[in-house]
């Protein structure tokens, strides 16, 4: 088994996917291109790793986990490795009519309420997002209203409300109820591949 670490581990870490991966049974590692091992190179696993691997596939001489290993595919027995979330900085209540956002994109058709969240396309949030994608706070899909700006972007909550500190998220373990990594990405037509790793260039990342 050769585990695919391209693209630092499609954003999630070449070297914790790495090391997990030869835990559980992976004998080598895979890089697309000769830059993608920077953060091996100084690990024990750079021994590992083969550049190019395409053709070891071809051959039979292993078989490739690439976005199966971070639960990126539509097999539902596997879960998704990465969750993405940011946290309410601010609420407001707008009238009918208002904008929202830079280029006032979106108007409010009705007084609604809305969420202020800490995230935006500096963080690797798609700009495409802006009134098509959803976010989960409190429970409930919430669309993105108006444009994505670089440090934040808005949530519209009809009646609904939200406090600062409350949790959104962009995606995560559908088995607790948070959305598919594969949902955020069709909504903002891109590969779930390209979605994590984008994140994951932007982003601190912990691990559990």
């Amino acid at each position: 088994m050769l585990a695919d670490v391209s693209a630092d581990g499609y954003g999630h870490g070449a070297v914790e996917v790495a090391k997990v991966a030869m835990q559980a049974g992976a004998t080598a590692l895979g890089l697309s291109r000769g830059r993608d091992g920077e953060s091996l190179r100084d690990s024990e696993l750079d021994r590992y790793v083969h550049r190019g691997f395409s053709d070891l596939s071809r051959s039979g001489e292993f078989t490739v986990a690439g976005p199966a290993l971070y639960g990126l595919t539509d097999d539902p027995s596997l879960r998704p490795a990465m969750r993405v979330f940011a946290v309410v900085v601010g609420t407001k209540t707008i009238d009918a009519g208002e904008g929202v956002s830079y280029g006032l994109t979106y108007r409010a058709t009705a007084r609604t309420n809305l969420a202020l969240v800490g995230i935006g396309y500096a963080d690797g949030v798609d700009r495409a997002a802006g009134n098509v994608a959803d976010l989960r706070l409190g429970g409930v899909q919430r669309r993105i209203v108006g444009r994505v700006a670089m440090n934040a972007l808005v949530l519209g909550l009809n009646d609904g409300t939200a406090a600062v500190g409350d949790e959104a998220v962009v995606f995560g373990d559908p088995a607790t109820g948070e959305p598919h990594v594969r949902a955020w990405a069709a909504s903002i037509g891109r590969p779930p591949a390209e979605v994590t790793s984008v994140f994951g260039r932007h982003l601190p990342r912990s691990y559990a």
